[in-house]
């Protein structure tokens, strides 16, 4: 894991930085345009109660809103619907697309929480797990990016006639698979503290 880490540590910080900037620029973004437009907001409020009538989402302490927080949080890339993001050259465009979702929705819901219910809520309600699924995102995003430089440098090489490099397209696929599976781990425990700590943290 360490190796992999090391071998991939500029890619993983310009991922990050790229990646928590975003969130920033959304976060600011979000909250000037929600603080002056009172119709937006209440427009944006009405429509979370309403999916709170139809989203089954598992109440906190139980294991069925810990699958459901994990498995979500996987799908973005561990889902036969969105397999297509691991297609070389195809999922590069994928990636890119999930890191912008992500960014921007964790920034916009970070302003619209602190506005409606205040920043230190807004602070208790997403450090806890944060620590852990911000990180499993950029690792994620990390796999994928090496598993499409990995992928698409075998494939360029063998379209232009020459031999693939296998000592380096296995050593980009294992590194790809290892961010990827540390990721998971990070989801897997960020689930935990999502389900049982954070829901304490807000009194719920």
């Amino acid at each position: 894991m360490r190796i992999a880490l090391v071998r991939n540590k500029l890619l993983t910080t310009v991922i990050a930085i790229t990646f928590f900037s975003i969130i920033m620029i959304s976060a600011v973004v979000a909250y000037a345009v929600l603080l002056t437009s009172p119709d937006l907001m209440k427009v944006i409020e009405d429509f979370v109660g309403t999916t709170r009538t139809y989203a089954a989402i598992p109440p906190p302490f139980t294991k069925n809103l810990y699958f459901f927080i994990f498995l979500n949080n996987i799908g973005h890339f561990w889902n036969p619907a969105r397999i297509w993001a691991w297609v070389p050259f195809i999922g590069a465009f994928s990636l890119g697309y999930e890191l912008l979702l992500n960014a921007i929705t964790i920034g916009a819901v970070a302003s619209f929480v602190s506005i409606t219910k205040g920043a230190a809520y807004t602070i208790a309600g997403l450090t806890p797990h944060g620590v852990f699924e911000l990180p499993a995102f950029v690792l994620e995003f990390a796999g994928l990016a090496r598993w499409h430089v990995a992928t698409t440098r075998a494939l360029y090489g063998k379209l232009g006639g020459r031999g693939v490099d296998r000592p380096l397209l296995v050593e980009g696929v294992k590194d790809a698979l290892m961010l990827s599976l540390m990721s998971v781990a990070l989801f897997a425990i960020a689930a935990y503290f999502e389900t049982y700590v954070t829901p304490r943290f807000l009194g719920l």
